[in-house]
């Protein structure tokens, strides 16, 4: 078998790229797939978007695989923007080409690491989303367990499994019914107010959405929805949930289902036919949210981390 030979990337690479991307997750319409210029438009032209990190295997001048590591802040609005935090949010290979993953692994663990991080985060949501955020399972992407040779490649270099979550996905045939509170709110809903610039550049290509719930004039709760228009192989966009909360003081009064449904029917007569979430596998009153609305879970997704010593 000849050699594998790693490589940065540049734009002659983005053909073979998105072909391999295409044929290992042609199986997944949760997964859009990849052209170059959607590639382009939607990960490199991110202001932290680094070639440096990005690297290519080739074998006999074909490309093989791909990982994309880098060095971005924190996409979500508690995490400070000053700091760039080292992670892989991506990771292609064949499924029966386990030393091309590893040999990939490997590589961009030594871009990180050489750089002096110790803690490296890959494909996990703690510290958010810079890139892949609509295009991979969700607004929330991480290591679906339908692509065990991801994880088989990431264990292998020291990546332990250290956060697992819930995707959910509803079918929307209809619009679904609104369901009534136990208390009477106004819902009003705007583009997402994203002040925090890197949570603004992980929705890049989208235009993400929040529905406030009001009692008497107050926020009571709200939820933040955007169509994923890039899921070709769905038919029609879906819609995913990519935040939900209610204060304490209003839980228990149906808002949470309130907001998910109005979401539900804002994005049907958008076009969406099928919606998901992402939640923690724990979160019984979430799944119960969710299930109401006809929530089915659809697969685990997993995040790892890797210490330097290990």
């Amino acid at each position: 078998m000849p050699p594998i030979q790693i490589e940065t990337y540049q734009h002659n690479h983005l053909p073979g790229m998105t072909a391999v991307y295409n044929a290992e997750t042609a199986f997944e319409p949760h997964i859009a797939p990849l052209t170059p210029d959607r590639f382009i438009k939607l990960v490199e032209e991110k202001s932290y978007f680094d070639p440096a990190g990005l690297f290519v295997a080739k074998e006999n001048g074909a490309i093989a695989g791909w990982i994309h590591a880098c060095l971005a802040p924190g996409s979500e609005g508690r995490h400070d923007p000053q700091q760039k935090i080292p992670r892989i949010r991506m990771l292609i290979f064949p499924r029966a080409r386990l030393d091309v993953g590893n040999a990939l692994v490997t590589e961009a663990t030594a871009w990180l690491t050489g750089a002096g991080h110790e803690q490296i985060e890959a494909l996990h949501a703690k510290d958010g989303y810079p890139f892949y955020r609509g295009l991979w399972v969700g607004g929330e992407p991480m290591g679906p367990v339908t692509l065990p040779h991801l994880h088989m490649a990431l264990e292998t270099g020291g990546y332990r499994n250290t956060q697992e979550s819930i995707f959910l996905v509803a079918e929307m045939p209809a619009s679904p019914p609104a369901p009534t509170p136990r208390i009477n709110i106004e819902l009003t809903t705007a583009p997402a107010t994203l002040t925090h610039e890197a949570m603004r550049e992980s929705w890049v290509g989208f235009e993400p959405m929040r529905t406030r719930a009001l009692v008497n004039g107050e926020e009571a709760g709200s939820i933040g929805w955007v169509l994923q228009p890039y899921l070709d192989r769905l038919g029609a966009p879906c819609m995913n949930i990519w935040g939900l909360g209610v204060k304490e003081q209003f839980r228990r009064q149906g808002i949470a289902a309130a907001l998910v449904a109005d979401a539900m029917r804002q994005s049907y007569a958008l076009g969406a036919r099928t919606a998901s979430v992402g939640t923690q596998l724990w979160n019984a009153p979430a799944h119960a949210t969710y299930a109401k609305l006809g929530y089915r879970p659809y697969c685990i997704v997993a995040g790892r981390e890797r210490t330097q010593t290990v």
